[in-house]
């Protein structure tokens, strides 16, 4: 399994110091009269400063030590924390994440997508590689990369979810062919959609039972 808090997670985040521009992208949220937000999963916190040019006052936590520190040493608001555990009981206009979500195993999803709703008091929005329920080989790590159909899971966990844009970013708007999904979720609470349900197990067919995972949502992606 992939480190994310150690090497991996260091190297991960000196692949990606030098990101393309994101303004074009954030400015679509504007007219939402987004005042706050917070980034899970910020690493050395590009999107954050990006919101902070547009006006929005932004927080972030990255699970690596090392991007914190450079968000920070960049005057950025940032902390060291997991996204399926945030130490924050205060909420936020708009609650996101990009490219975090496709390094999360089944478990770990669930959690963070939960984790985003009670952080949010408005909107949720997330930006990812999708897929139709497959484990993607990542820099010779296994269970670090899954492509899924984001949108739908959050969907079957939050029924309540209003989608208020989705669409494709690509290198004109500083990412590399990702979906987006940008939801007003102050209608839901943080538990609906949570049921014991039996599914299939994608690698021996035998049924087995998880808590907190809607029917269908998962497809034939395993927990482990």
């Amino acid at each position: 399994m992939a480190d994310w808090q150690g090497t991996f997670g260091d190297q991960y985040t000196m692949r990606n110091a030098e990101l393309a521009d994101r303004t074009k992208f954030f400015q679509r949220f504007l007219k939402y009269e987004i005042v706050d937000a917070f980034e899970i999963g910020c690493n050395i916190g590009t999107n954050m400063k990006v919101l902070e040019r547009l006006g929005i006052e932004t927080i972030g936590c990255d699970v690596n030590a090392t991007a914190v520190n450079i968000a920070t040493l960049n005057n950025l608001k940032a902390y060291v924390a997991t996204g399926t555990d945030v130490d924050v009981y205060n909420t936020f206009d708009l609650v996101f994440t990009v490219g975090v979500l496709i390094h999360q195993q089944t478990a770990e999803l669930i959690k963070m997508m939960k984790e985003m709703v009670r952080l949010s008091a408005k909107y949720v929005m997330f930006a990812e590689y999708v897929g139709d329920d497959e484990e993607v080989p990542y820099r010779g790590e296994r269970h670090a990369l899954f492509k899924r159909e984001f949108g739908r899971i959050f969907e079957s966990l939050f029924p309540q979810a209003e989608l208020l844009d989705t669409g494709t970013a690509g290198k004109e708007m500083g990412f590399d062919n990702v979906t987006y999904w940008m939801y007003d979720i102050s209608n839901c609470s943080s538990e609906d959609g949570f049921t014991q349900v039996a599914r299939e197990s994608s690698d021996e067919g035998e049924r087995e039972e998880f808590i907190g995972s809607p029917v269908g949502a998962f497809g034939k992606v395993g927990v482990s």
